[in-house]
């Protein structure tokens, strides 16, 4: 018997400047998630009216926290954190970023959703911060034979595929047909009630389920077309057996 359960990992035992493990609740389109050549395949569960799809703008504060709105905020001046160069700048260096207003970051569009992880055998918050992945996941969803069930869980699975490093780094999002099993179904209405991502907003943990009266907040998540005019994205159209 000792202290530490069997499967306790020794700070001693990383490896200097290695990454840390993901949290296996979420996933982002980054390294901590994806190598170089690696994939991963999900499938999407719910929708914006049932609180299992967010969108809006988010951005880390100077002390490292992360804050989401559902609308572009106006006051993040005083509060944001700094961009990646003026991190790695000093003296003159930064000076002049400061200077020229580009020491402090600027918020991010973000749009999130549930989906289930067959590896991770549970269900998870994507998070894509990409344009490029957004409008990926959105010309899947224009086509016709990619829907949602009655149930809420999506008649699709999703690949996510990384390739490159760094500034190189490509990310591809490949749809295949594969209809949810009754078992599936019944396992997303079991644990539907169980997460809701508009907690996101308040930094609480979408995970702790919907609280009493919590209603979605924002517009639902949309795309603009050739001419600049925004579209509801169709949401509601967003292991072993899954």
């Amino acid at each position: 018997m000792g202290f530490f359960p069997d499967d306790y990992k020794r700070e001693s035992d990383a490896a200097p400047g290695g990454k840390s493990e993901p949290n296996p609740k979420y996933f982002e389109f980054n390294s901590k998630n994806l190598d170089d050549g690696q994939s991963i395949s999900f499938r999407p569960c719910g929708q914006f009216e049932s609180g299992h799809v967010v969108t809006g703008f988010q951005y880390f504060t100077s002390d490292g926290r992360i804050r989401r709105f559902a609308k572009y905020p106006n006051d993040y001046a005083n509060d944001i954190g700094l961009t990646w160069a003026a991190k790695n700048a000093s003296g003159k260096e930064l000076d002049d970023l400061v200077k020229e207003g580009k020491d402090k970051d600027r918020p991010k569009k973000f749009l999130s959703f549930v989906a289930f992880f067959p590896d991770r055998k549970d269900f998870a918050c994507v998070t894509i911060l990409q344009k490029t992945v957004r409008a990926l996941l959105e010309d899947i969803l224009d086509m016709e034979d990619y829907q949602f069930m009655e149930s809420g869980v999506a008649n699709f699975t999703l690949t996510a595929k990384r390739k490159g490093e760094k500034i190189e780094t490509t990310y591809t999002l490949a749809p295949v047909l594969k209809v949810p099993s009754a078992a599936f179904e019944k396992k997303w209405a079991d644990a539907k009630d169980r997460i809701w991502l508009p907690a996101l907003y308040e930094g609480a943990d979408p995970f702790d389920g919907k609280p009493d009266g919590g209603k979605t907040s924002g517009l639902p998540p949309s795309r603009r077309d050739e001419l600049g005019a925004d579209h509801e994205v169709a949401t509601t159209g967003i292991g072993e057996d899954w």
